[in-house]
Order: C-alpha cells, then sequence, then structure tokens
C-alpha cells in the first residue's frame, strides 16, 4: 500500500523540524559552555559595580518585594511543581499538613553548597558580559534595568483552559540574550554527589521534571527556548589540568505547544478535581519528595 503524499510530506516537515532543532542545540549549548570556560579562563576578576548592583537589588527584594497580580480563589500552580503527582497538587491547593521534614546536617550543607553556587554563577554572567570579548550570551536586563532573573522575574499568570480557571505563579533562574538577539531560558542546576552524575553514560538529556518545569515557564514568561547547565560540584583531581573529565553539561529545549496542552490539560484536571472535592489517583513512582506521604496513606487508593 503507497503512503500517501500528505503522510510523506508530514513525516519529511517533522523530520526537518528535529533536525533544525539539533542544529539549533548543539549551536547553543557549545556556546554556552565556551561561554562558560572562556570566562573561568580569565584571572580572578573583582568588579566593584556589579557587586554593589548585587548587594543592592538584594536588600531591594528584600526591603520592597514586588507585588503581583495574584487572582483569589483560585488554584495556583508553580513550575517547579509541573512534574507532581496530580494529588501531591491536590493537598497542596487545599494546603493540606504536610509530613514533618527530618534534614541530617550533611543534606543542609548539600542544599546550602547548591545555593552559593548558583548565586556564584549569576554573578559569572554579569561579569562575562562586561570582562569578555564579545560574549555570546548577555543577561537580559527588566525595564528598570535589573537582571531579568529570579525575585526580579517572578509573576504570576492566569489562564482559562477548557473552560477551568486557574494561575501558574513562580520564576526562573533567568533569561539570557543570544547573540543573535534571541532570548533564551537559562536554568542551572547542580550535582552534589559525583562528576558521573552528569557524565554522558549517565545523563544523556535534561531530566524530564527539569523539561516540565521549562513549559511552565514557557507559558508564564513566553521564552521559546531553554539551555540547561548541569555542574558537578564534585570535581575531577586538581592535577589533571586538561585531562579532566568536564564537570558541566548543556542541555537545549524547545518546548512545542502539544506539550504545553498537556500540562494545561494536567493543571485543569487537578483544579476540576480541587473544586469538585475528588481526590486523584496517587502515581506511586513520585513518591519520593513528596511532602503529605503520611496524609496520602491515610487516604489510600
Amino acid at each position: 500500500m503507497k503512503k500517501s503524499k500528505l503522510f510523506i510530506a508530514r513525516g519529511e516537515e517533522l523530520n526537518q523540524e528535529v533536525t533544525g532543532q539539533k542544529g539549533r542545540g548543539e549551536e547553543l549549548t557549545t556556546a554556552m559552555l565556551n561561554h562558560f570556560d572562556r570566562f573561568h579562563s580569565l584571572s580572578e576578576i573583582y568588579d566593584r559595580d556589579i557587586e554593589e548592583t548585587l548587594l543592592i537589588e538584594e536588600l531591594d527584594n528584600i526591603k520592597n518585594p514586588k507585588q503581583l497580580n495574584f487572582e483569589r480563589g483560585l488554584v495556583t500552580f508553580s513550575p517547579s511543581s509541573a512534574s507532581k503527582c496530580e494529588r501531591e497538587l491536590f493537598y497542596k491547593a487545599n494546603r493540606e499538613e504536610k509530613d514533618e521534614q527530618a534534614m541530617f546536617p550533611y543534606q543542609r550543607r548539600w542544599v546550602r553548597n547548591g545555593s552559593a553556587v548558583h548565586a556564584a554563577v549569576q554573578k559569572d554572567l554579569l561579569l562575562a558580559e562586561v570582562h569578555l570579548k564579545n560574549p555570546a550570551f548577555t543577561v537580559e536586563k527588566m525595564p528598570d534595568g535589573s537582571a531579568a532573573w529570579e525575585h526580579n522575574l517572578k509573576d504570576v499568570k492566569q489562564f482559562e483552559h477548557g473552560g477551568v480557571r486557574f494561575q501558574i505563579f513562580g520564576m526562573m533562574d533567568g533569561i539570557l540574550r543570544y547573540k543573535d538577539g534571541s532570548r533564551i531560558g537559562f536554568e542551572f542546576k547542580t550535582k552534589s554527589t559525583t562528576l558521573g552524575a552528569i557524565g554522558n553514560y549517565k545523563m544523556k538529556d535534561a531530566q524530564d521534571s527539569h523539561k516540565q518545569q521549562a513549559i511552565a515557564y514557557s507559558l508564564l514568561f513566553g521564552i521559546d527556548e531553554f539551555i540547561f547547565v548541569y555542574e558537578s560540584l564534585a570535581k575531577d583531581g586538581w592535577t589533571k589540568g586538561a585531562e579532566a573529565k568536564p564537570d558541566m553539561r548543556a542541555f537545549y529545549f524547545k518546548p512545542n505547544e502539544n506539550q504545553k496542552i498537556e500540562l494545561l490539560d494536567k493543571f485543569a484536571r487537578v483544579t476540576v478535581k480541587v473544586q469538585s472535592e475528588d481526590l486523584p489517583s496517587p502515581e506511586y513512582d513520585k513518591c519520593l519528595f513528596c511532602p503529605f506521604k503520611e496524609k496520602c496513606e491515610q487516604d489510600g487508593e
């Protein structure tokens, strides 16, 4: 049986789309890693203007928190919860009491180290755009001139999907401008165990949960392209020099319309469950970091 011309044309169109994304992804991820390597090849830089800017922004975020257009009564979702179990989202929307989360001292230091490196990378990006010749990326600026990231960037947006209204609230690691002028969503993640955690064998692509997060960011901030940078806090031997194993990986992701619709479908489905007090079924493969394990066990299937 011969395939229709429409089927063949659609197949060629999809192939071109995938090929195009692969080429674009390789360009951006290579440029991103080179950007960091070029910057970290420079001698240590102290830039008083940037140091002052970061301190002023931090103080302003404490004293003058951004006022957002929340709509009372709407179920609110966050990008970080995009991949969560629907029952967990249901509990969160109903403000159920969370389990007591006991953390060991080493786990708190684990979280502290990741947060510290995250802040250092943001400063690196600001320094790089000033001190690198022809930087591949610059940090997008807000209308007031502040860097487009985290508290400066956080926002809330209302959606109506499938006859259901809800809102998405969140802040992302940053928005960068590539040298061709395009806006790139930047997400930075740390791995704290071993170098192998970001190696080619264990890490083939960005984590699915991080991609789901980016889909929500795309809906909230109107960003079409994302780069995920993973840095291992464990490094190769100091004396390895040029032979040291890579401690950073970068991945490209461009959410498509179907992925956006699927996420909106999920949020709408949970919203209906909340409004009708209809408990969703549990997803047992997503229990590890759920803060409602005790409540879920009490409620059963």
